[in-house]
C-alpha cells in the first residue's frame, strides 16, 4: 500500500485523494493545507493526518508519494523537498513557474531515481484515449490539423488570477491542458513554433483571461489551443483531429451528459455551471469522464509494477516551453521557435 500525503486539499486535491483510494492500493496518510476547514474535511473524509505546512508534513511522514495541487509557485521547492526525502512527486499542472525551475525538477527526479509525474489528466480521459488509439491505427491517415479548446467562467480559486502565485492567467491554467494533449497525441513529434494571441477581457484582472494558440510540429501538423476564463454555461472542452482519410470530434463536457429540464434547484449539473434551473446538461460520473481516477491507477502502476509513465516531468517541462512561447509570441506579434 502506497502511503500518499496530499499538498492543497480543495478541488483537485480532493480528487487525486479520491483517485488514490479507488486504486485499492493507497491510503491517504495526511493532507497539507493552511486552512482549518479543508484540514478538518479532509480528516472526515479520509480518516487521516492535517498540517497547516506542507514542508512540516514531508519532513515528519513516512510518505511514498505525493500529490501538489496548490498554487503554482510552490511546486519548485516542495518537489526539491520531497525528492531529496525519496518520495515521489504527482505535480498539477503548470509544472513550475518557469523553465530553469521545470528543469532543475527533472533534473533532480532522474539523479535520484524518484518518479515526477506530470497530472495532464486529460490524457487520460478515456474519450481522448480512444482517439489516441485510433491515431495509432492510422484511422484518419496522414493527420492535417488537431483543434483543442477549453473554456468556462473562470478559475476555483483566487490565487489563479495572481501573477506571483500563479505565473500566468488562462494560458498557464487552460492552454497548457490543450498543449500536453496534443504534444502526448503526437508523440514523438515536437513542436518547432508558436503563435500566440493572448487577451485580457476583465479589465480588473491582473493575468491573461483568453488566448488562441497555433502550434507547428516537426511531422508538419498544424494545432489550434483555444482557452477562455471568459465563456458562461460550465465547462466546455473539445477535441478535433482532421486526417487527410477521416476526421473526429470528440466533445468530453457536454457529449456524455443527459439533458434535464427542471423549474426547481436541480443540484450540482457540471463544472462551473452558474445555474441550476431550465435546460441542463447534467455529467455522469465526471471525474473518470475526465480522466482524475484513470490518471492517479496509472502512476500507482508505475511506481509499484514498473509500467512506463505515460506523463512524467519531461512532459511537464515540454509544455511549459510551448506555453512561455506563447506568452513571447503575443508580447511581441512575433512566431516564436521553440527549441
Amino acid at each position: 500500500m502506497l502511503r500518499v500525503g496530499i499538498v492543497g486539499g480543495s478541488f483537485a486535491g480532493t480528487l487525486h485523494a479520491e483517485g488514490w483510494i479507488k486504486t485499492g492500493r493507497a491510503q491517504i496518510v495526511s493532507v497539507a493545507s493552511p486552512t482549518k476547514s479543508t484540514q478538518e474535511s479532509f480528516q472526515s473524509k479520509f480518516n487521516c493526518k492535517t498540517y497547516s505546512s506542507a514542508s512540516e508534513m514531508i519532513e515528519n511522514e513516512e510518505l511514498d508519494v505525493i500529490s501538489l495541487t496548490l498554487p503554482n509557485v510552490y511546486h519548485y521547492e516542495l518537489s526539491l523537498l520531497a525528492i531529496s526525502k525519496g518520495i515521489h512527486v504527482v505535480c498539477e499542472k503548470p509544472l513550475a513557474m518557469n523553465l530553469e525551475q521545470a528543469a532543475e525538477m527533472v533534473a533532480a527526479a532522474r539523479k535520484s531515481k524518484v518518479h515526477l509525474f506530470y497530472a495532464e489528466q486529460l490524457v487520460f480521459a478515456p474519450r481522448y484515449q480512444k482517439i489516441k488509439e485510433l491515431v495509432t491505427e492510422n484511422t484518419f491517415g496522414p493527420l492535417v490539423h488537431i483543434s483543442h479548446r477549453e473554456r468556462h467562467g473562470g478559475p476555483h480559486a483566487k490565487w489563479f488570477r495572481d501573477p506571483a502565485m500563479s505565473g500566468g492567467g488562462v494560458t498557464m491554467d487552460m492552454g497548457i491542458h490543450g498543449i500536453g494533449l496534443i504534444q502526448w497525441l503526437l508523440k514523438p513529434a515536437k513542436v518547432t513554433h508558436v503563435y500566440a494571441r493572448i487577451l485580457k477581457i476583465d479589465k480588473s484582472s491582473q493575468v491573461d483571461d483568453h488566448c488562441l494558440m497555433t502550434l507547428e510540429f516537426d511531422n508538419g501538423v498544424l494545432a489550434t489551443v483555444d482557452a477562455s476564463w471568459v465563456s458562461p454555461g460550465g465547462v466546455d472542452d473539445v477535441l478535433e483531429i482532421l486526417g487527410k482519410d477521416g476526421y473526429v470530434r470528440a466533445d468530453l463536457a457536454r457529449g456524455q451528459t443527459m439533458d434535464v429540464y427542471s423549474l426547481n434547484n436541480a443540484g450540482y449539473s457540471a463544472e462551473k455551471v452558474e445555474v441550476n434551473k431550465g435546460w441542463l446538461k447534467i455529467s455522469h460520473e465526471e471525474a473518470r469522464t475526465w480522466g482524475w481516477y484513470a490518471e492517479i491507477e496509472h502512476f500507482t502502476s508505475v511506481i509499484l509494477d514498473g509500467t512506463q509513465s505515460e506523463m512524467s516531468g519531461e512532459e511537464g517541462l515540454q509544455a511549459l516551453k510551448v506555453a512561455l512561447a506563447a506568452y513571447e509570441s503575443a508580447k511581441t506579434n512575433q512566431r516564436i521557435e521553440v527549441k
